[in-house]
């Protein structure tokens, strides 16, 4: 029932509530607030649970940058799943997937690109150094030309939006990518309709991962609770995704 079972998700919650503390640095802070009676939504589902529970907040200059949540847990599940050989990520965040990647035996090295000075200090006063992980403070889209087995993107905040496809593009030609995923592409690619997704050419990953998390997402019993993306962005995204997956056929 990965990554929708409550257990499993609280767990990982907790051992990251053990390893990252409260700090501040420059514009960005980190603090643990216990959020009670809230409904926390879920990944690709509307969730009516509550729960009184410790969240790990990423802050700068007082906005929100992200929380880890069971929506973060859930939906970063398949990328950490997939995730193999050669793997470069854009965005460090709190570094729950970074740390989860590079535990995996089949992964051989993760580069971090992180433009923030700030944030690479903040992650490494909560995680011991692990030879496996370079971090590279540079902005991504100017990074060295790397090969990767596997390239994952989370800098959307769960916004389905044409800066993913332009962003898609601008990492391919910057790097070799075997395998690209983004955050939310089970979601994006789950809302799809039949009729429209059937003329475009999908990397294989990606329709590997979406069956996984509807495979999980049902037999979890959360498919009840299924919320599909808006329709019509939907289709505008997958349309601008179809001039560039098509391209090599």
């Amino acid at each position: 029932m990965k990554p929708y079972n409550k257990n499993f998700v609280f767990q990982e919650m907790k051992i990251y509530n053990d390893l990252i503390n409260q700090g501040t640095c420059g514009n960005y802070k980190i603090i643990k607030n216990i959020i009670r009676k809230q409904n926390l939504q879920g990944y690709m589902y509307e969730n009516k649970e509550e729960y009184d529970i410790d969240i790990i907040q990423l802050y700068k200059n007082d906005i929100n940058l992200m929380k880890l949540t069971p929506r973060e847990i859930e939906s970063s599940y398949g990328t950490i799943s997939f995730a193999c050989g050669k793997v470069g990520i854009v965005g460090l965040g709190l570094g729950y997937v970074v740390q989860e990647i590079a535990k995996k035996c089949n992964v051989k090295e993760v580069i971090v690109y992180e433009i923030s000075k700030e944030l690479i200090k903040l992650y490494n006063q909560n995680f011991q150094q692990n030879d496996k992980i370079k971090i590279i403070e540079s902005d991504a889209f100017k990074a060295k030309r790397e090969k990767f087995d596997f390239f994952y993107v989370d800098i959307y905040k769960y916004e389905l939006t044409s800066r993913i496809v332009e962003d898609y593009k601008l990492f391919n030609k910057v790097h070799e990518i075997e395998e690209y995923a983004f955050g939310g592409l089970e979601h994006f690619l789950l809302s799809c309709k039949y009729e429209d997704i059937v003329w475009v050419c999908i990397p294989e990953n990606w329709i590997s991962m979406s069956k996984k998390a509807y495979e999980s997402l049902d037999s979890s019993g959360y498919i009840k609770e299924y919320k599909p993306l808006e329709e019509n962005l939907v289709r505008k995204i997958l349309l601008e995704f179809k001039e560039v997956l098509n391209e090599d056929i």
